[in-house]
């Protein structure tokens, strides 16, 4: 059986390219070896039973100006879409982190349903690893990890649900159906005096997509530049505590994305200034999600993200001017239409030729480094059988010539975050992953009294 992609969905197809493969991927790791046949089993059962565009290739459309289609893969082999390795020697941090980005930089086979696991055996001694990667297309970074927490022992698949509840609220209202707005029209009809209202919130639409459309007038950066498509990633095993990041944002009437944005904005002030290449201000996007609270994950999941522009204030190496600054800047993008705007033009951009959408995406890499993503997980032990989750990190496809992918990723109590950025601009992240920590210790020391 086939279906037409939807437009929201074939962005992140169409939009791929040789040096920024639109997939997001996703490390687990645990404290002993995974019985990788129960994980097939629960793969089977929990995804592709109940998700069918698992077992759905993309076939591009015959007809021009068409989305491309989903179709049933009658070939399908769950053995070509779960292996099994062991990590060379000494199946380190490091050994892992290498591995994983040599996936990362290879596509994945547009000839078959467009995701694979990885499991690697052997990590930091007895322990494995499982690196997930499934194309944009599919479905955003949070419906993927709402995806993967059906496989664990502790979630009822039919149960899980992806929530943002300081997003979703303030935009659910901003689109409707065809009969919610045939409903407005009418009430409308009756009362004619809140067509101000709406024409009111018709023209600040307007204004925030030719902001978000135009290049941000921010100093370019030794961050930005031309990738060759040969990722690196890095992340920390061990994370930090989420109560101490808690209590700080207590302590200063601030949320937890808040305190990761100070601490992603002191890395890279701290990254720049040894190079002797500071600038004012690094714009990167940050993902929302437009879900409904408690929305359970559709059958043919899907995105449903908007992508918001943020000025990281890297110029300062004062954690609590950065936290004010970053404060005032996410507080106006709250407060404004820019989740739904975004959405839109993400949607509407598809149906636009290539040369047109090229050319946005160019104007995206113009004003943005890359991507940052605070994705909150169940803060409860989780397991596989015997096997219990330690950590989980995750990053997302980025677009034109992005480089620098950041992500904090909470669960069980602690934060995890970690780095994917382009060999040829960025060659190392583990270096930037280790500002971020003595910022957080920073952070921690200034801000948690």
């Amino acid at each position: 059986m086939s279906r037409r992609m939807s437009p929201g969905d074939a962005v992140w197809y169409l939009g791929e390219n040789r040096v920024n493969p639109m997939t997001i991927s996703s490390i687990m790791w645990f404290d002993r070896p995974l019985d990788v046949e129960l994980l097939r089993a629960r793969f089977q059962e929990r995804l592709l039973d109940r998700h069918p565009i698992m077992r759905q290739r993309i076939v591009a459309s015959r007809v021009p100006g068409l989305m491309p289609l989903w179709v049933d893969d009658h070939d399908f082999d769950l053995d070509e879409h779960i292996s099994e390795d062991r990590l060379p020697g000494p199946g380190d941090q490091v050994a892992l982190q290498d591995w994983c980005s040599e996936e990362r930089t290879i596509p994945l086979d547009r000839n078959r349903p467009l995701w694979h696991v990885s499991v690697l055996q052997g990590y930091r001694g007895d322990g494995c690893a499982v690196h997930v990667r499934i194309h944009h297309s599919i479905g955003d970074g949070l419906a993927m990890l709402g995806l993967l927490l059906t496989i664990v022992d502790e979630f009822d698949p039919m149960a899980i649900t992806v929530r943002d509840r300081s997003v979703a609220d303030l935009v659910s209202g901003a689109f409707g159906t065809g009969t919610q707005l045939f409903a407005k029209s009418a009430h409308l009809a009756l009362h004619p005096g809140e067509f101000r209202d709406i024409a009111r919130e018709g023209a600040e639409m307007a204004e925030w997509a030719g902001r978000l459309l135009a290049p941000q007038m921010v100093q370019r950066s030794m961050l930005q530049g031309t990738p060759d498509g040969t990722k690196r990633m890095a992340w920390d095993p061990d994370g930090f505590d989420l109560a101490t990041v808690k209590r700080i944002a207590r302590a200063n009437d601030a949320t937890v994305n808040d305190v990761v944005l100070t601490v992603m904005s002191g890395a890279l002030h701290r990254y720049l200034d040894e190079r002797d290449a500071l600038v004012q201000d690094i714009a990167m996007m940050i993902p929302v999600n437009l879900r409904r609270p408690g929305q359970p994950l559709p059958r043919h999941l899907g995105n449903r993200i908007g992508l918001l522009p943020l000025k990281l204030p890297v110029a300062s190496d004062d954690p609590r001017v950065r936290l004010g600054i970053l404060q005032r800047r996410m507080q106006e993008l709250k407060d404004s239409p820019a989740p739904a705007v975004s959405r839109m033009l993400i949607v509407t951009t598809t149906m636009f030729t290539p040369v047109i959408e090229r050319g946005i995406h160019r104007l995206n890499q113009l004003r943005s480094t890359g991507v940052l993503t605070n994705v909150p997980g169940p803060q409860l032990p989780l397991h596989i059988g015997g096997s219990q989750l330690l950590g989980t990190i995750g990053w997302g496809g980025m677009t034109a010539h992005l480089n620098l992918s950041a992500a904090f990723v909470s669960v069980n109590g602690s934060i995890f975050p970690g780095l994917v950025t382009d060999a040829a601009i960025t060659p190392d992240p583990e270096h930037v992953l280790e500002h971020v920590t003595a910022e957080f210790e920073l952070v921690a020391e200034e801000l948690g009294r």
